[in-house]
């Protein structure tokens, strides 16, 4: 994004304690040969994340597509059962979850050249946008409880903190 070298580091507690979700930044995992994560590809079809060994995943979350201004889009994905060849293999995972601090406003970083040249896409105006407090707890709090309204076939969507979100079956 053409800003300084510690401008997201800046805006991450990573000495601080707090719960993890799959909503903030980013998602770290390490790459493992047993398939189960997929993710929604361009071309609306899902795909098998490919194993490459000693590798890491990096998922760009709900935070960091705020604070792009959709630069860097939300990985949408899911978990499944690996195919049948490998369902009786073990699979362990290492996750790391990572979030803004709470009192981060999730705007744009609108002084980003990159983000000025691309285009800016704000998800809610910037008087409106949500801390990272509000948006983990809003997204938190309606996991299971809002009801969904059905878009398509394959989306649903809810407003938490006055912001559309989609979940994708």
């Amino acid at each position: 994004m053409e800003l300084p070298e510690d401008a997201l580091v800046q805006q991450h507690g990573f000495d601080s304690k707090g719960e993890t979700y799959d909503f903030g930044t980013i998602t770290i995992l390490w790459s493992q040969p047993v398939s189960a994560l997929q993710i929604l590809s361009p071309d609306g079809k899902w795909r098998w994340v490919k194993h490459i060994p000693n590798a890491l995943v990096v998922n760009a979350g709900d935070a960091m597509e705020f604070l792009s201004g959709g630069f860097y889009k939300a990985t949408i994905h899911r978990v499944v059962q690996p195919p049948a060849d490998q369902r009786g293999h073990t699979r362990v995972g290492a996750f790391y979850f990572a979030m803004t601090d709470d009192d981060v406003r999730l705007v744009p970083f609108a002084e980003s050249p990159a983000l000025q040249r691309a285009g800016i896409v704000r998800r809610c105006d910037d008087a409106d946008a949500p801390t990272m407090e509000q948006w983990r707890r809003g997204r938190t709090s309606a996991y299971g409880q809002s009801e969904l309204k059905k878009k398509d076939e394959v989306v649903e969507e809810e407003v938490i903190n006055g912001v559309v979100v989609k979940h994708y079956n």
